[in-house]
């Protein structure tokens, strides 16, 4: 018997409906002084007529693939075109018949730094690697819990180190086991486990994105866990555990201007805290109310975070969106100085994000969400490379249709 209460997939319609009286806090022009960075909307697509959310969202290195992940478990690969702005290609399920009920995506990683294989995690226990040129499923991870072990099937997140020789799926919290496996990519093989890092459900997994050995794993638990995988065992592999005393939504790793890793977090309270990655010490944490304050917005309630993402300058960007008019609203602001400043304004958003993807080389944003809607940002005077080579982008009207693992 599961421990693992069924539930329906959380939306934003409640507190949409609940939140009636929302506004900005200065005039129209005052707005366009405060946030200076100009993005337009290149391109969107809608995936879906039906309510499907888009809960997973992954380009590849070179920004020329993008993959998205809906609720209905499927799959839509696109092409990122400096001329034609977003171009699907084809469409993939990881299942051969219908999924099971309640499953869903839980991932999506590109496996190299070419755009041609995609790492699918599905929330019933499997990660699929798929070869996206024939479209068939090259290879599948699956932990055995044979023997008469009681771990846990479920995972809740995945990640692939940065030379992709390792996979690490986090599972969900069943009859208090919590487990984080690991996977050799290249042999596909199980390599081991680590189940005394965590009590909660874990929630976000992030490889260092220059360090193949160097993890970190978050947790409704409230904690961050760095782990340096050369070490042989879980004990000795644990490096930090960082008690944010709130259940975590997401973690990333960014490259301050010191040159010094650091841990940005994201919580299911919509907090946002900075903590550096070598003792685990609090950098700076801003709660709900002082984002809402910087976005220039009146209540709180209506605030969502949707993901931190790296700068080139060594600084970092919190986007953020709005439950208002079906998220009308989406803003970011910079952390500089140990404040957020206002950074972008995002005119002609048309959904309540979940999901983006940033490149910072060209400062081309991606986002998705609970309209099923696939967006290309672009900031002004900006280029984006493609694989014929770097064109100048031209904007355009958007358009209408919506032990040691080793």
């Amino acid at each position: 018997m599961s421990c693992v209460d069924d539930a329906p997939l959380p939306s934003s319609d409640d507190e949409s409906e609940q939140v009636l009286e929302d506004s900005d806090t200065c005039t129209p022009f005052e707005l366009e002084q405060h946030f200076l960075h100009k993005y337009r909307l290149f391109d969107e697509t809608a995936l879906s007529l039906k309510k499907e959310y888009i809960l997973s969202l992954e380009k590849d290195d070179s920004l020329s693939r993008l993959a998205a992940g809906l609720t209905d478990t499927s799959v839509h690969i696109f092409d990122i075109s400096s001329e034609r702005g977003l171009q699907q290609l084809e469409q993939i399920s990881p299942f051969q018949v219908a999924p099971q009920k309640d499953n869903q995506i839980c991932g999506l990683r590109y496996m190299d730094e070419t755009p041609n294989t995609l790492l699918i995690g599905t929330k019933d226990g499997l990660v699929r690697l798929f070869d996206l040129r024939t479209q068939k499923e090259q290879a599948r991870f699956e932990r055995d819990t044979g023997k008469g072990e009681q771990a846990p099937k479920f995972i809740s997140s995945f990640d692939r180190n940065c030379n992709s020789r390792l996979l690490c799926t986090g599972t969900e919290e069943v009859c208090s086991n919590v487990y984080l496996v690991f996977y050799d990519l290249r042999e596909r093989r199980h390599m081991g486990d680590y189940f005394d890092c965590h009590q909660g459900d874990v929630t976000s997994l992030r490889f260092h994105p220059q360090n193949p050995d160097t993890l970190a794993s978050a947790s409704t638990d409230g904690l961050i866990n760095t782990f340096d995988l050369k070490e042989a065992n879980e004990d000795d592999a644990l490096q930090i555990t960082i008690n944010t005393e709130s259940s975590v939504h997401k973690i990333n790793w960014h490259r301050n201007v010191y040159d010094k890793d650091i841990l940005s977090c994201i919580t299911h309270t919509n907090d946002f805290k900075i903590y550096e990655s070598e003792e685990g010490d609090s950098i700076d944490e801003f709660d709900r109310d002082k984002i809402t304050e910087a976005i220039k917005r009146t209540t709180e309630a209506n605030c969502n975070l949707i993901d931190a993402h790296s700068l080139s300058d060594g600084n970092l960007f919190l986007l953020t969106g709005s439950n208002l008019n079906k998220g009308e609203i989406m803003r970011s602001v910079k952390y500089e100085s140990k404040k957020l400043l206002p950074y972008a304004n995002f005119d002609g958003n048309k959904q309540i994000v979940r999901e983006s993807v940033f490149d910072s080389k060209s400062n081309v944003l991606l986002t998705a969400g609970e309209g099923s809607i696939v967006t290309l940002w672009t900031a002004q005077d900006n280029v984006l490379s493609t694989s014929s080579g770097a064109n100048k982008l031209k904007a355009k009207k958007s358009k209408s249709h919506k032990a040691n693992p080793y």
